[in-house]
């Protein structure tokens, strides 16, 4: 087995990513890549742009506004004065922003859809058709009624639910704002029809102006009700206290409370001399007590000098005879019968004072009582009667009031004949024609950058590590039969001179041991190997080489379509032993050079390869040719390509421009990896010089650039 030659040491490991990292896109490749596409891009945002008009000016349904300004009456004080009944409408931004809401609540949305009949109104009633008069609704009822089956009994769950889709609709309708820094409101409603529009925008004014007015009339007549309520319940209550007050009056005998103080100033003067009594009383009681014990002891002048009777004084002045004791004792006893006749005196006047005072504490008792139970009703009965007169006087004003009653808005301006506001035709078309510019650069970018293949070699040896030997552009033929003549009539066509490169990539990829045997490989089918191969074949045939071509994918055998041979002898027949290497080779005029065919094998290919007699086949085709080319299977369908691998100096691998995937170019230099058969070099094959332009890069890269017209006889 002989060990393949050619750009081994170059070989790297596979890998997907750029060497130098760096995979940022370039703000420049972007513009530029936005303006090789602008015919697309123009070509989108016409189509979008023409779709857009024809929404905008023929599908759209044109929608027309109108605007009915209102004016907050701002009263500092009403006709009559009953804030605390019903109170204005304040001025502060919470209550306008209030009123808002007011505008398009559901009460009024619902007075507005009854007052103009919206139910049967094809804008806003989905049920009915605009282009028939009758509705699914309708003919659900007739067809009840056809029947019988309970036509008498009205579907409300869904004439319920298309009346609430109704008041929905109107609501989104209808919009309310407040103009800065005044106290206008300006209530808009859109519709697809100008007078309507008009219509329902002043009827919902006229609406919401009766809504202010009802609501107060309806505050004032339930104030009106509880006055009158309260007046006649406060009225009863003021009479019984009234009534009470004077049935206290009548069974009392208090005159007044001047008369009642007169008393009070009686009794505290009365128990004064009671008490002054009580004294006098304990002190005769005293000096008689006193007179007892001097009459026993017979110190007559202590009893005068405790009565102070000067007869007695006198007396014991005149001497101690015996006629005159007898004087002494009966002073004495006069004395003493004078102090007892005062002392019973002072007893009766005590006795007599101390029910005086009794009776008068009885009766000032009493009369107070009565006068701080007349009091206490004196004045229930006058707050009862305050209250009284403060009711009748709110009842009076809000009898009045409820004649008076006023908006606190008024009508500044009527809406006249809407004004359309939609569809915007011009901003329908400005912004279709953007949307199809950015979905056109959209699409432009992701072709440019948004691709799972490879498109120049730059991009393919910083993704492999691999050098790319060749780039070769689409050959213009139509079968696969026409390519030995494209290859002999166009000597300077592109795809003949990017041929020509390959091979001298190929033949001085070793000087000193150029490659004998070259294996021409791929990932998948449909690559151009086999063209690639053929016509590198051909190349080397002109340069009076004896090459032979052999058709190693012995399982699809696709040669036939390029070379017209008898196919009696081939590859298995030379492996077999029915004939030598000579005569199972057939010579090809066309390609100047020997084929050796695939033949239909009962053994698996894969260890066709692998047997000896295939080494010594190729032993024997070094001997006899120059170069050998091995059209091989794709490596990732069969280990076909690894096996003959092992008997080649140079293996090419190939890669379809703009198609093969990334991970399949991979998998392939992978495959290759484990098998330790280094890979000489790629060729991005199939080139669009198109699609190069396309793309941008026509410029950077010779076989389809664009500055090589004049070195090439075809394209």
């Amino acid at each position: 087995m002989n060990t393949p030659r050619g750009l081994s040491g170059l070989h790297t490991p596979v890998s997907m990513e750029p060497r130098d990292g760096k995979s940022d896109l370039d703000l420049i490749q972007v513009i530029q890549a936005l303006w090789r596409g602008r015919l697309a891009i123009i070509a989108f945002g016409v189509l979008f742009a023409l779709v857009g008009g024809v929404y905008g000016f023929r599908v759209a349904q044109p929608e027309y506004a109108a605007t009915t300004t209102l004016v907050l009456q701002e009263r500092n004080q009403p006709v009559v004065d009953l804030n605390a009944v019903m109170s204005n409408l304040s001025t502060e931004l919470s209550s306008l922003n209030t009123e808002l809401h007011v505008i398009r609540s559901r009460g009024l949305v619902e007075q507005l859809v009854d007052t103009l009949g919206l139910v049967n109104d094809p804008e806003f009633n989905p049920e009915i058709s605009a282009s028939s008069a009758v509705s699914t609704s309708s003919a659900k009822t007739w067809l009840r009624n056809t029947l019988s089956l309970g036509a008498d009994a009205p579907d409300s769950g869904a004439s319920s639910a298309v009346r609430d889709q109704v008041v929905r609709n109107v609501q989104e309708a209808i919009t309310a704002q407040i103009q800065r820094n005044t106290y206008l409101f300006a209530i808009t409603v859109t519709s697809q029809d100008r007078a309507k529009a008009a219509e329902m925008a002043n009827t919902l004014a006229r609406l919401y102006i009766d809504e202010q007015v009802h609501t107060k009339f309806a505050a004032v007549e339930d104030a009106v009700l509880w006055l009158s309520e309260r007046v006649s319940a406060l009225e009863v209550e003021l009479r019984e206290r009234e009534n009470a007050v004077s049935a206290l009056r009548a069974r009392t005998d208090l005159a007044s409370v001047v008369a009642l103080e007169a008393k009070s100033v009686q009794l505290k003067d009365s128990r004064n001399r009671l008490l002054s009594l009580v004294q006098r009383t304990q002190a005769a009681q005293t000096q008689l007590e006193a007179l007892s014990t001097h009459q026993k002891t017979g110190d007559f002048a202590a009893i005068a000098d405790l009565f102070g009777d000067s007869a007695l004084t006198a007396l014991l002045v005149e001497g101690a005879a015996e006629a005159n004791e007898a004087r002494l004792t009966a002073q004495v006893a006069l004395i003493e019968t004078r102090a007892r006749a005062t002392l019973e005196r002072l007893e009766l006047q005590k006795s007599a004072l101390g029910r005086s005072v009794a009776e008068l504490e009885d009766a000032v008792g009493r009369q107070a009582a009565d006068l701080a139970e007349l009091q206490q009703l004196e004045r229930e009965a006058q707050a009862t009667k305050v209250l009284y007169e403060t009711f009748l006087t709110r009842l009076k004003e809000a009898s009045v009031q409820r004649g008076l009653q006023q908006a606190d808005s008024r009508i500044l301006s009527q809406a006249v004949l809407g004004t359309h506001v939609a569809p915007k035709k011009t901003l329908i078309l400005v912004l279709s024609l953007l949307a199809g510019l950015t979905v056109g650069g959209g699409m432009v970018l992701s072709r440019q950058f948004l691709h799972a293949g490879y498109r120049t070699a730059d991009e393919l040896e910083a993704a492999t590590g691999t050098p790319v030997l060749g780039q070769i552009p689409l050959i213009p033929i139509s079968a696969r039969g026409d390519l030995l003549s494209f290859l002999s009539s166009q000597p300077t066509a592109a795809a003949t001179e990017a041929i020509r490169n390959l091979r001298t990539s190929l033949l001085m990829s070793n000087v000193d041991a150029p490659p004998q045997v070259i294996l021409s490989a791929s990932s998948v089918p449909g690559e151009g190997k086999t063209t690639q191969s053929i016509a590198l074949v051909h190349n080397l045939a002109g340069l009076n080489k004896r090459v032979l071509l052999i058709e190693g994918d012995i399982r699809r055998r696709t040669l036939m379509h390029y070379i017209h041979a008898d196919r009696s002898r081939g590859i298995i027949s030379a492996l077999s032993g029915n004939c030598t290497l000579a005569e199972a080779v057939i010579h090809d005029p066309s390609l100047h050079a020997d084929v050796l065919l695939g033949e239909v094998s009962r053994l698996n290919a894969a260890d066709v390869f692998a047997s000896q007699r295939f080494a010594e086949l190729m032993a024997q085709a070094r001997a006899s040719y120059d170069v050998i080319v091995i059209d091989s299977p794709p490596v990732l369908v069969v280990p076909d390509a690894r096996v003959i691998a092992r008997h080649a100096d140079a293996v090419v691998y190939t890669v379809a421009w703009d198609k093969t995937k990334r991970s399949q170019v991979a998998e392939g230099l992978r495959q290759f990896e484990t098998v330790n058969i280094p890979i000489t070099g790629l060729v991005l094959s199939r080139i669009d010089p198109r699609g190069m332009a396309r793309y941008g890069y026509a410029g950077r890269h010779g076989a389809y650039s664009t500055f090589g017209d004049s070195y090439y006889g075809a394209r």
